[in-house]
C-alpha cells in the first residue's frame, strides 16, 4: 500500500512539472531532408491558446529549453518563421504550430 501511494505521488509530482509539459506539449526536430536550422513543434490548448502573449512566452521558454538541453545554438537563435501545420504536412504528433529556428553563427575575430 504504501509502495502505491509513493508511486501514485511521483506521478502526480511528474504530470505538475514543466518538463512534462514541455514533452507532452513540444519537440524540437532536425528537418528530414536536412538544413541548417530547426522545427521547434508546439501543441496549442486552452491553457496556450494560439494568440496569446502569456502563451507564446511559455513556448518560447519551451525552445530555449530545448536548446540549452541539447545543446544547440550556445551562441543564439532566430526564428525564421511561425506557421500553423499544413494539412497535408507530416505531423504524426498531431502538433499545430512549427517554427522554423536557425542557430547564430558565432564569428571569430
Amino acid at each position: 500500500m504504501l509502495a502505491a501511494t509513493i508511486m501514485a505521488t511521483g506521478c502526480q509530482q511528474l504530470h505538475d512539472s514543466a518538463d512534462y509539459e514541455r514533452h507532452t506539449q513540444s519537440n524540437i526536430s532536425q528537418p528530414l531532408a536536412g538544413g541548417d536550422f530547426y522545427w521547434f513543434d508546439v501543441k496549442v490548448s486552452p491553457a496556450l491558446p494560439l494568440e496569446s502573449d502569456p502563451a507564446e512566452q511559455q513556448r518560447q521558454i519551451w525552445l530555449q529549453t530545448w536548446l540549452l538541453q541539447r545543446k544547440l545554438c550556445p551562441a543564439g537563435y532566430e526564428i525564421l518563421e511561425r506557421r500553423p501545420f499544413e494539412f497535408q504536412e507530416y505531423n504524426p504528433g498531431q502538433l499545430d504550430i512549427r517554427y522554423k529556428v536557425r542557430c547564430v553563427v558565432e564569428v571569430q575575430e
